[in-house]
């Protein structure tokens, strides 16, 4: 057989269904399981991020907004101590000024230039002498009422070094443009944010202009600056949400990153951070990998429980069918072993019909000599024939049962089965030797048999009583004959005598073949037939001594014991 007509023939056993189900079911929700553990945990995880990116965007802003802060009070003290000289209306030489040292270290050189562009007054290495040609300085001059703003990077010439001029506009009391206070700060310095901290490749923060400059970028341990980032997606999501986070790729590098986003107040700028989603959830992606290890080893597991259970089934399958196989040579082994035995019952069993033919035969020939008339003969000539025929079906039932070893279940009405038997058993003899009495009464009941063979039964347990019975004076040579309805739709059929009983040696061994009641004389070929034909019709055949006499009985089934179907 091959496997799949061996896996669909163990399907169809209930138990072998439940395993497999119960396996499926225990993988698919092992899976289920994992995979939402999977999906909860880098949820988490961007989560976690998320908060922890927001935290740094915080801090990060803060730490920008205290260098403006620093940028802002040291224009608001240029501004006092120089603005006045600015304001008039007389040009004159740059002058070189020195920062008190109080101011932040981080600021590295001053501008204080007139409404023309014109440097007035400068600290540090600068030496430019006009810087109408700024962005930062024309925004000041052309935007009426902006207060202060911040450069795009500028590439100092003398130092090699980028700087941010944060700048404040001067201005009368009518608000009319007369200059401009600015200091310069590196760059770099705006993104030495947590200094000492290992920055990992992919972690950036930056400051970004509204325009879309990039005024500084520090992505890992490198420094940037100067990026046009202008329609963007950087600058898409800051116009779109000033203060929010979002997963994306960065316009510079394209590696996808978590950003978060916040703008400044005080400058037209903001900071970003950002992380890595690779780096975000490398732990969940361990973790998944370790989860769906699992999953798969578990599925591994239980498909090789199944295959193994399959296995065993299947050579539980072979074994059950080499057993069957064995067992149906055996009953067939047996069955033609027991042809001997059975040549021999068919030689007891044709006895009857063929005796009772001899004797009716016998009867006519008398009549024909005598003044028998043709009707008589007749009659005598039909019964002939019946018990031919009686002959003829004994044959035919012991070579059915021989080949199949069943037989053929009819309903049979009870009284006219036992009455054709005793007539039966009552033309098997020349001479009456014994009483028959059956009450009847069950006319209505009718009963699942093979009628040949239950009244063989019947001839065979009779004939058995007329024997036991012949060495009793002829008045007391009575046979009884009754039936009784017993639950579970059964019917039991019984024969009692008043002769000696049965020998103890015969009860203790009634149900091994071969045993007779007929001491040393009998075979016990008859007993061995009846007790088959009742075995086949599902039934009981038991025997004991009464206080006088014998009895036997077996059991058939009711017509109420049929399956019905609709």
């Amino acid at each position: 057989m091959q496997a799949p007509n061996i896996f669909l023939t163990i399907l169809r056993q209930p138990a072998a269904r439940l395993v497999v189900i119960s396996g499926v079911l225990f993988v698919a929700i092992a899976w289920v399981t994992v995979i939402w553990q999977i999906v909860e945990d880098r949820a988490a995880a961007a989560e976690a991020a998320v908060r922890e990116n927001r935290g740094r965007v915080v801090a990060f802003g803060q730490y920008v907004s205290r260098t403006l802060e620093a940028a802002e009070l040291a224009t608001v003290y240029l501004e006092q101590r120089y603005g006045a000289s600015v304001r008039s209306a007389e040009a004159s030489p740059a002058t070189q000024i020195v920062l008190p040292r109080y101011f932040d270290p981080a600021i590295v050189g001053a501008q204080i230039a007139d409404a023309d562009g014109n440097v007035r007054f400068s600290a540090g290495t600068a030496e430019r002498h006009n810087v109408s040609g700024l962005r930062v300085f024309r925004d000041l001059r052309d935007t009426a009422g902006l207060a202060r703003a911040i450069s795009d990077p500028i590439l100092r010439r003398e130092t090699g070094e980028t700087v941010l001029l944060v700048a404040r506009a001067l201005r009368d009391g009518g608000g009319q443009f007369r200059g401009m206070v600015a200091v310069e700060i590196p760059a770099r310095r705006f993104v030495e944010f947590n200094v000492g901290v290992n920055y990992r490749a992919a972690d950036l923060i930056s400051i970004i202009s509204l325009r879309g400059m990039t005024l500084a970028r520090r992505e890992g341990d490198k420094l940037s600056w100067g990026q046009n980032v202008q329609f963007t997606l950087v600058m898409q999501r800051q116009l779109a949400d000033p203060m929010g986070d979002y997963w994306g790729p960065s316009v510079l590098d394209g590696q996808r990153r978590l950003f978060s986003h916040q703008r400044l107040t005080t400058y037209p700028i903001f900071v970003t951070s950002g992380v890595g989603e690779a780096d975000v959830l490398a732990p969940a992606a361990r973790r998944a990998g370790w989860f769906l290890s699992f999953a798969a080893a578990l599925t591994l597991v239980v498909g090789a429980l199944l295959v193994l259970y399959f296995r065993h089934i299947s050579n539980q399958e072979q074994a059950q069918r080499r057993i069957d196989m064995m067992r149906n040579e055996f009953a067939h082994s047996a069955r033609v072993s027991s042809l001997s035995e059975m040549a021999a019952g068919l030689a007891h069993e044709l006895n009857q019909p063929l005796t009772a033919a001899s004797n009716y035969l016998a009867v006519g020939e008398l009549m024909i000599r005598g003044d028998g008339t043709r009707e008589a003969v007749a009659s005598q000539l039909h019964q002939v024939r019946g018990q031919i025929a009686r002959a003829g079906d004994i044959i035919r039932r012991i070579r059915d049962y021989l080949s199949k070893g069943n037989a053929e279940l009819r309903a049979e009405a009870l009284d006219p089965v036992i009455y054709d038997a005793i007539e039966l058993a009552r033309g098997a003899n020349a001479a009456p030797q014994a009483r028959i009495l059956y009450s009847g009464g069950h006319a209505q009941t009718r009963v699942l048999i093979d009628r040949i063979q239950i009244q063989q039964v019947l001839v065979n347990l009779i004939r058995n009583a007329e024997e036991a019975l012949a060495q009793l004076p002829v008045e007391r040579r009575e046979i009884r004959i009754s039936c009784e309805i017993l639950p579970n739709d059964m019917l039991e059929i019984r024969v009692e005598d008043d002769g000696p009983g049965f020998p103890d040696t015969v009860l203790e061994q009634f149900n091994l073949p071969f045993i007779s009641t007929k001491a040393e004389h009998g075979l016990g070929i008859g007993l061995s037939i009846c007790r088959r034909i009742i075995e086949v019709h599902g039934g009981t055949l038991k025997a004991w001594n009464r206080k006088q006499g014998a009895a036997i009985r077996f059991t058939v089934k009711r017509e109420s014991a049929l399956p019905t179907f609709s």
